[in-house]
């Protein structure tokens, strides 16, 4: 009896153990947020006259929080010759996406030509010279457009749109429903429901197992101390 008491315990034992321990994420933010149209504009401050360039169509931001009709966002990693800009943009320019879609920024390097003054010098100059920029969006000013970019560790705008992307298409929260009049997304995350426990269920089966296994050890102690004093 007392090792089968004992087996007992050490299997529950192990079940509270192994239960899973959720986990957060290092870099918080709330979703991500897609371009559904070519105007919808990156600000550097919560004022529609600090607008900087528009995000890249059906391209994402990334959510940090939300501020009245504001999100602040990021848009862009440190990557390549890329730096993370961070900003805001109105919500009704952009509409939530399920999930981390991919990819979520567009990466696109345009060439800007520097031209020198003409010169009377018998010296040889360089009359042109190009180097690579990151493109962030396009900025329209009436029927010029300009892109923004980043140059040599400075941002600033060079004429032109630069919006001969690829287009992304991402399934977002505000997808329409199938053709059975169905919502897809509700009726997957019912059926997900059902097959895995939630939270709260994993809590109440971890006291439940604690429980039991304190109980087995205490029937292990009493049937130890009654076999002693037989």
């Amino acid at each position: 009896m007392k090792g089968i008491c004992a087996l007992a315990a050490a299997i529950i034992l192990a079940a509270c153990i192994n239960q899973p321990v959720l986990q957060t994420n290092a870099e918080s933010y709330l979703f991500y947020a897609r371009a559904e149209t070519r105007t919808a504009y990156f600000y550097s401050s919560k004022s529609q006259s600090s607008a900087l360039f528009t995000i890249p169509y059906t391209y994402c931001v990334q959510v940090l929080s939300e501020d009245g009709e504001w999100y602040y966002v990021k848009y862009a990693d440190d990557y390549g010759c890329y730096r993370a800009v961070y900003g805001y943009c109105l919500k009704d320019t952009l509409t939530a996406v399920s999930g981390v879609p991919s990819p979520v920024y567009l990466y696109k390097e345009v060439q800007v030509t520097y031209t020198a003054d003409a010169s009377e010098s018998s010296l040889p100059v360089l009359s042109e010279l190009t180097v690579t920029a990151a493109f962030y969006g396009t900025f329209y000013s009436g029927p010029t457009a300009y892109s923004y970019v980043l140059c040599n560790g400075s941002f600033g705008y060079i004429e032109g749109a630069n919006d001969d992307y690829k287009l992304i298409d991402y399934k977002t929260d505000n997808d329409a429903d199938d053709v059975d009049g169905n919502d897809t997304d509700a009726t997957q995350s019912a059926d997900s429901s059902d097959d895995s426990p939630s939270g709260s269920e994993k809590i109440i089966a971890g006291v439940v197992l604690a429980v039991l296994a304190a109980a087995a050890v205490i029937l292990l102690l009493l049937t130890g101390n009654r076999k002693k004093f037989g």
